[in-house]
């Protein structure tokens, strides 16, 4: 009798000390897990939007948050051309010739395109990396969240519609993402500067698209390239959503940069491949 009675609360302790551990995970797996519903995970994330575009207003109006470089330099990697930001012409901000002003290429002694410049909102010519000012929005824990954030972000409006009158005018990625809108170039600075503070290998790239300018975004890892179209309102919430840059339809890129270097296509016809002998590294940009 003795023996039944001690089985029975050892039985007993055993589902109580069960049931805790289940009511427990229960618990912690509520608070912890993200939100299985993807309007949930939408929410979640046009709250912290909200949150990082009060938290990263300037205090100091002189110096703007994640402001372009004062005066940055680029010089050739394969000769000994130089060149400054200060070197580069500037028309008055009311001169009619700015407006139809879309940028410059500059070659090197060898006649290699090693760095481009555009129009930034200080109506200034700056290098095509500067625009990648190291802004992070906020941290996320997967590489496919800050695309799917800048498309609850971002929307799609053309330069001349956004700057009356002017032809082409970049925003840096803290500018984009603080207005809303932008157009290819804009989303793709947007996207790879955010990339790269997580610690990927993304690139800007210019090119054309079915014969069109265009701009995306190239992912480089182990397990492939992966081609980002950054004005894509799709949303994914896996990275192996996202196509492999060889299958990508469509796109001739010619250029492509990150916050350092600049590389050009030597081979158009090699369309989709990145990381060829074909794409070379012909510049980079100090600050």
């Amino acid at each position: 009798m003795k023996k039944g009675v001690s089985n029975f609360l050892v039985f007993l302790l055993a589902l109580v000390c069960f049931i805790g551990a289940q009511l427990i995970r229960k618990s912690v797996d509520e608070d912890d897990s993200p939100p299985s519903r993807p309007e949930e995970m939408d929410t979640i994330l046009a709250d912290q939007i909200q949150r990082s575009i009060a938290d990263t207003q300037s205090t100091d109006p002189s110096r703007p948050a994640f402001s372009l470089p004062e005066n940055a330099t680029a010089f050739s990697l394969s000769t000994n051309t130089t060149i400054s930001e200060s070197d580069i012409s500037s028309l008055p901000r009311n001169a009619p010739e700015l407006k139809e002003d879309k940028g410059y290429l500059f070659l090197d002694s060898a006649k290699r395109q090693f760095v481009g410049s555009k129009l930034g909102l200080d109506f200034k010519h700056h290098f095509q990396n500067c625009f990648l000012v190291g802004y992070r929005p906020f941290e996320v824990s997967d590489i496919w969240m800050p695309h799917r954030v800048l498309t609850m972000r971002l929307k799609y409006q053309l330069d001349w519609d956004q700057f009356p009158g002017f032809q082409e005018i970049w925003l840096t990625s803290y500018q984009a993402f603080q207005t809303g809108r932008g157009d290819c170039e804009d989303h793709s600075i947007a996207l790879a500067d955010w990339l790269i503070d997580m610690g990927e290998d993304a690139r800007v790239v210019t090119g054309t698209h079915e014969g069109g300018g265009h701009a995306w975004v190239v992912v480089i890892r182990d397990t492939g390239t992966f081609l980002l179209e950054a004005t894509s309102k799709r949303k994914r919430r896996l990275w192996s959503s996202y196509p492999i840059a060889k299958l990508a339809k469509g796109y001739q890129p010619q250029a492509m940069f990150n916050r350092d270097f600049y590389w050009t296509n030597e081979d158009p016809s090699r369309f989709g491949d990145y990381t060829g002998d074909h794409w070379i590294k012909s510049g980079q940009v100090t600050y």
